[in-house]
């Protein structure tokens, strides 16, 4: 019995001595979404983290007639409209004013001061105004408004999807407040006359409204469900006295939920890594990926696109993203499918 307490005595004195094992440490991707996810890893190194490369291609169709919202991290399409289903867009937040035209059937705004609502019912000489597609919402085409009186606005609400002018609204804006917009609009001849309240919805940046259904229309997806928006917009071109704006075809980003691009033509798109993109200086603004990613061939009456261009692309939570284009074509030679590959970083 003696003996047996001594031997347990000597191995209990022999344990408590031993060193304290220490931890390995890992370095490796801790990114579950990963191809080389480590989940041993206790070290975090994105730049080993590889999750290969995706084609995507969006059907915007030959007449360019749809909006296609894209998110990148899933890379899913999120919603898709006809372009003509809106009008004007009223901004969301609290302190929300400004309300944009739509830009991508190519509208034009004019205004005419000190006059009242129902004497409106033509207009000569105009000086259209559209909204600068950089984002910056002191460049829209209406601006703030909230200081004028007696304006009435008068918008061309562009072309359908056959490229027929649709005509003509004019409206005033009456009221704004945190919760809602109040709006008066009608024909020029003051025919189908509505006043209508438009509630603010916190959950998007823009609500859209339709002088067609008269009515709101769900065409923005939630704020951060969303990063890229395949469209036609207008571009402006300030030095052109003869074409001041004009309808292209392009990518515009959510930039009000802090998507940003930066644009990188010196390195091969499959050698960019995570070290290099975070390297660059970022834009916020709206067109920074834009249209100029494919240029017309006149000669042979075809697109083609610069698959040399590399954007790099930083979504809200700081992920980054590589991305070009390398076809404006779907496999029946028709436009409006553009093509691009793209991949986290």
């Amino acid at each position: 019995m003696k003996k047996r307490y001594i031997v347990f005595l000597l191995f209990f004195i022999f344990v408590s001595c031993e060193k304290e094992e220490l931890a390995i440490n890992i370095e490796g991707c801790t990114d579950e979404t990963a191809s080389n996810y480590n989940q041993y890893a206790n070290i975090s190194n994105y730049e080993m983290c590889k999750y290969g490369s995706t084609i995507t291609q969006i059907p915007l169709t030959v007449d360019y007639r749809y909006q296609v919202y894209y998110n990148m991290n899933s890379k899913n399409i999120i919603s898709t409209n006809l372009k003509t289903d809106w009008d004007l867009a009223f901004e969301n937040g609290n302190e929300g004013f400004h309300v944009k035209i739509n830009s991508s059937k190519f509208s034009q705004i004019t205004e005419i001061n000190n006059i009242s609502f129902e004497d409106v019912n033509s207009f000569s000489n105009p000086i259209w105004k559209w909204d600068n597609p950089n984002s910056s919402l002191d460049s829209t085409a209406i601006g703030d408004y909230r200081n004028s009186n007696n304006t009435v606005w008068i918008l061309d609400r562009g072309y359908n999807i056959n490229g027929n002018p649709i005509g003509y609204k004019k409206f005033i804006i009456d009221t704004v407040t945190n919760n809602y917009y109040r709006i008066k609009y009608a024909n020029l001849d003051n025919s189908e006359t509505i006043i209508v309240q438009i509630e603010k919805n916190k959950n998007t940046n823009f609500t859209q409204y339709s002088f067609k259904t008269n009515a709101i229309v769900e065409i923005e997806p939630p704020n951060n469900s969303w990063d890229l928006l395949f469209t036609q917009y207008t571009e402006l071109f300030e030095d052109n006295i003869d074409v001041p704006a004009y309808l292209v075809t392009g990518v515009l980003t959510n930039h009000e939920s802090g998507i940003k691009v930066a644009i990188d033509n010196y390195n091969n798109f499959d050698s960019i890594t995570y070290n290099i993109a975070t390297s660059y200086s970022f834009s916020s603004q709206q067109d920074a990926i834009g249209y100029n990613w494919k240029n017309f061939d006149f000669d042979n009456n075809i697109y083609t696109v610069n698959s040399n261009i590399n954007y790099l692309i930083k979504d809200s939570q700081e992920r980054y993203f590589k991305l070009r284009f390398i076809n404006f074509y779907n496999q029946e030679g028709e436009k409006g499918y553009p093509t691009f590959e793209i991949e986290k970083l």
